[in-house]
C-alpha cells in the first residue's frame, strides 16, 4: 500500500515529460495569517513559497478535496453495507468473486468479504490525512513534490471508486461483466402537468438511501401508486437494481428544472453534487426536504430520534421546511407517509410547463469481463483497434458552435461519441455524461438503442455512475496484465508504464465541474491514461502537456538503448475548445510507441481525417512526428504524406519495445 512517496520516482518520470502548465501568472494566497500574499514570478509569499510551488499546492488542494469526497462515500457505503449484510458477506456475483484490479494493483490484496474493504478505506483515509498535512503552512516547498502528491491523491480517488462500486455490485447484485443490460425509458419528456402519481425525488450519490425507499414502496404495494425519481449518480445506480423501479429524471444540471416543475412531492438528499440552495427553491414550491447525510445537513433539525408520525405532521403542516434523518428505514417511512397523508392534490402544485428532456439509457453494465478483455487486448496493444475512449464526468458544457457534420447540439457530445463509434473505437460512458448521451435524438432513438453494449470495436458500453470510471481504469490494467504476463498485485509502476506505452486509452471529461472530476482525471494520469477536458477544464488552473520538441525518448527493452518514440501520447491532461478539436486530440492521444505499422496506419488515418474537420488542413502540422517508417503511412494519403516528410527532412526511426523504467526482468 504505497505511501505519499513510494511512487515518487514514477511520478517524476511523468512530470519530466509532461511538465505542468499553470494557467495563472500571479495569485493571492490566504492559507495562513501571514497573508494575504500576492505571489508572482518575482514575489514570494511571506512563508517563502514561490509562484510555481504555490500553484502546484493549489493543484493538490483541488485533487485531495475531490479524493476526500469519494473516500468519504467509500467509507460510508462500506460501513452501511456491513451493518446491513454483515462483515463476512462475500464479495461475489453469480458465485464468482468480484474483480478488483485497482485494489489489487495499489493495495496488493484480493478482498473476499465486505470487511476486507475496510482495510482499503483505512489505507485511503490514512493517506488523505497525510496529504492534507502537506497543505499546511511550512511543509512542502517544491512544485514537483507537490505534483507527485497530487497524482497520489488522484490514485486514492480511483481506488475509492472501485471500493464503492464493487461493494454495491456484490451486495445489491448490480450488473457486472454484463454487456446486455436492458434499456430504460425516462418519462421526463412530457408536460409536467400530465404526471398523475405523487413522486419522491432522490438526489445524491449514496444508492443505499434510494434503494431503501424502493424496497419500502415494494413491500407496501405502493410501487404503482408513488413514483420514485432520481437525479445524478443515485439515479444511475438505483436503476441497476434487479427489480428497477426508479425513473431517471436527469443529471446534476437538471436539479432546479425538476424542482420548479413541481413533479416532486418530497425531495430526499444525500451527499455530493447537491445544489446548496436546494432547500430555498424547494420551500418556494412547498416541497418538504429530507436531508440524510452528515456532510450535507443544510441547517435542518436532526429528527432521527423522533417518531415518524410527529415528523410527518411537522412536514405536512409546514412547521418544518425540511428535516435531517440518518436512519435509512425512517427516511423511507417519512418520505412515503408524508405523501400518503398529504391533503392537497398532486396536480395543484405542478407547473404547466414543458420539461424538454427525454432519455433512453442502457443500464450501467459494471466491470468488463475477462473474456472481453482477452478478445480486445492484442488488437488494442498492437493498435488495430484504434483506442478505448471513456466519456465521463459532469454536465458543465460551453455551448460552442459545432463544426461537425450534422451537428445540432451545442455541446457536440453525441456527435463526438458517434464519430468515434463509427471509426471502430471502443467507446464507454459513465456518470452524468452517460445520461446526456442517452438523450433521444431527432430520429426518435438514443445512441444506446443504435449500438450494442459490448466492450469491443464499435461498441458503446455504459459502465454506470461516476464511480464506474474505475471499470475503465480496471480494463486498462487487465489488458496490461494479459499482454505483459505479469501479476498486477502491488505492481503499480510496471503496469502504469505498460499502459502509457502500449494501451491506447483516452478519457474525455467534456463538462468538468467538481473537484472529484479533477481527482479522478489526475489518478488516470498517474496510470498513464491521458484526459481531455472541455474548455472549462482550464479553470482547474493546471494541465499536464508535453513539448513536441523534446523528451520523447523511451528505452528499447531489447537492447536497452534510448529511442525516439514521438509524442505518444502527446499530453496527459489537456483541454479542447470544440468537439472537432477534441476528436483530433483523441485520435492523437491514442497513439502509443508500441503500435504496429498496421495499427499506426489506422490511427494516423483517423488523425488526418479528424484534424481536417478541425483545422481544414490537408494534413496535421505535426504528422511527421508520428511516422516511424514508411510502412506507418496510410495508403490513402501516401503521396501527400511523402511530400510533407520531404519538406520536414524526416528520417525513419526504430520501432522500440518501449519502457520508461528499467527494472523489467
Amino acid at each position: 500500500m504505497p505511501n505519499i512517496t513510494t511512487l515518487r520516482d514514477w511520478d517524476f518520470l511523468l512530470l519530466k515529460r509532461y511538465s505542468p502548465q499553470y494557467l495563472k501568472t500571479e495569485d493571492e494566497c490566504s492559507l495562513c495569517t501571514y497573508g494575504p500574499c500576492k505571489i508572482d514570478e518575482k514575489r514570494k509569499g511571506v512563508c517563502g513559497i514561490g509562484l510555481k510551488a504555490h500553484l502546484s499546492r493549489m493543484s493538490l488542494f483541488t485533487a485531495v478535496t475531490g479524493a476526500a469526497g469519494h473516500a468519504s462515500l467509500a467509507e460510508t457505503i462500506t460501513s452501511e453495507l456491513i451493518e446491513r449484510f454483515g462483515k463476512d458477506y462475500p464479495l461475489e456475483l453469480n458465485g464468482e468473486p468480484v474483480q478488483t484490479p485497482l485494489i489489487r494493483l495499489i493495495c496488493g490484496i484480493k478482498p473476499k468479504v465486505l470487511s476486507d474493504m475496510k482495510k482499503v478505506t483505512s489505507y485511503i483515509n490514512r493517506e488523505i490525512t497525510a496529504l492534507l498535512s502537506v497543505l499546511n503552512m511550512g511543509q512542502e516547498g517544491d512544485w514537483m513534490d507537490f505534483e507527485s502528491k497530487t497524482l497520489h491523491a488522484g490514485m486514492l480517488d480511483n481506488l475509492s471508486l472501485e471500493v464503492i462500486d464493487m461493494a454495491q455490485i456484490a451486495t445489491f447484485k448490480f450488473p457486472s461483466n454484463s454487456p446486455d443490460t436492458p434499456l430504460q425509458n425516462s418519462e421526463f419528456g412530457v408536460q409536467s402537468s400530465e404526471f398523475r402519481n405523487p413522486a419522491i425525488l432522490c438526489i445524491g450519490h449514496n444508492s443505499i438511501t434510494g434503494i431503501e425507499i424502493m424496497q419500502y414502496l415494494d413491500e407496501n404495494n405502493l410501487s404503482g401508486k408513488i413514483d420514485l425519481y432520481g437525479l445524478c449518480c443515485m439515479a444511475t445506480d438505483m436503476s441497476r437494481t434487479p427489480k428497477g423501479g426508479v425513473k431517471i429524471a436527469g443529471n446534476q444540471r437538471d436539479q432546479l428544472k425538476f424542482i420548479k416543475s413541481g413533479i416532486a412531492n418530497v425531495i430526499v438528499l444525500d451527499s455530493q453534487c447537491v445544489r446548496t440552495d436546494i432547500l430555498h427553491h424547494a420551500s418556494k414550491m412547498g416541497i418538504p426536504v429530507i436531508a440524510t447525510n452528515p456532510e450535507s445537513c443544510l441547517g435542518l433539525p436532526d429528527r432521527t430520534g423522533d417518531e415518524t408520525e410527529k415528523i410527518v405532521d411537522d412536514l405536512l403542516s409546514q412547521r418544518e421546511a425540511g428535516v435531517l434523518i440518518f436512519d435509512k428505514k425512517k427516511i423511507a417511512q417519512v418520505a412515503v407517509e408524508t405523501i400518503l397523508n398529504r391533503k392537497q392534490k398532486t396536480e395543484d402544485r405542478r407547473q404547466k410547463t414543458e420539461v424538454n428532456k427525454n432519455y433512453k439509457i442502457r443500464v450501467g453494465r459494471g466491470a468488463i469481463s475477462d473474456i472481453e478483455i482477452k478478445n480486445v487486448a492484442p488488437p488494442i496493444v498492437m493498435g488495430e483497434i484504434p483506442g478505448i475512449i471513456g466519456f465521463l464526468g459532469c454536465p458543465n458544457y460551453f455551448p460552442h458552435p459545432d463544426p461537425l457534420p450534422q451537428g445540432e447540439r451545442g455541446d457536440g457530445l453525441l456527435e463526438m461519441a458517434r464519430a468515434l463509434i463509427d471509426r471502430d473505437y471502443i467507446v464507454t460512458s459513465g456518470g452524468c455524461t452517460a445520461i446526456d448521451l442517452a438523450e433521444v435524438d431527432t430520429d426518435g432513438k438514443s445512441l444506446y438503442e443504435e449500438t450494442n453494449g459490448r466492450f469491443d470495436a464499435g461498441g458503446f458500453a455504459n459502465l454506470g455512475s461516476c464511480v464506474s470510471a474505475s471499470h475503465l481504469l480496471g480494463a486498462a490494467i487487465k489488458i496490461a496484465s494479459v499482454m505483459l504476463h505479469r501479476p498486477i498485485d502491488g505492481n503499480y509502476k510496471e503496469i502504469a508504464d505498460y499502459i502509457l506505452n502500449r494501451v491506447g486509452v483516452v478519457i474525455i471529461i467534456w463538462g468538468p465541474m467538481s473537484q472529484k472530476a479533477y481527482a479522478t482525471a489526475t489518478g488516470a494520469n498517474r496510470l498513464g491514461i491521458p484526459v481531455i477536458f472541455g474548455s472549462k477544464g482550464e479553470r482547474y488552473g493546471r494541465m499536464l502537456e508535453g513539448n513536441n520538441s523534446c523528451g520523447w525518448e523511451v528505452t528499447d527493452m531489447r537492447n536497452k538503448r534510448e529511442v525516439f518514440a514521438g509524442p505518444t501520447p502527446a499530453h496527459l491532461m489537456t483541454t479542447a475548445d470544440s468537439p472537432s478539436e477534441a476528436l483530433t486530440l483523441t485520435a492523437k492521444l491514442c497513439m502509443r510507441p508500441n503500435d504496429t505499422s498496421k495499427g499506426r496506419q489506422t490511427k494516423l488515418k483517423n488523425y488526418i481525417e479528424l484534424d481536417k474537420l478541425f483545422s481544414g488542413n490537408s494534413l496535421p502540422d505535426d504528422i511527421h512526428l508520428f511516422i516511424r517508417t514508411k510502412y506507418d503511412i496510410p495508403p490513402k494519403y501516401e503521396d501527400s504524406v511523402y511530400d510533407k516528410l520531404k519538406e520536414m527532412g524526416w528520417k525513419p526511426v526504430w520501432i522500440p519495445d518501449p519502457t520508461l523504467i528499467n527494472n523489467h526482468k
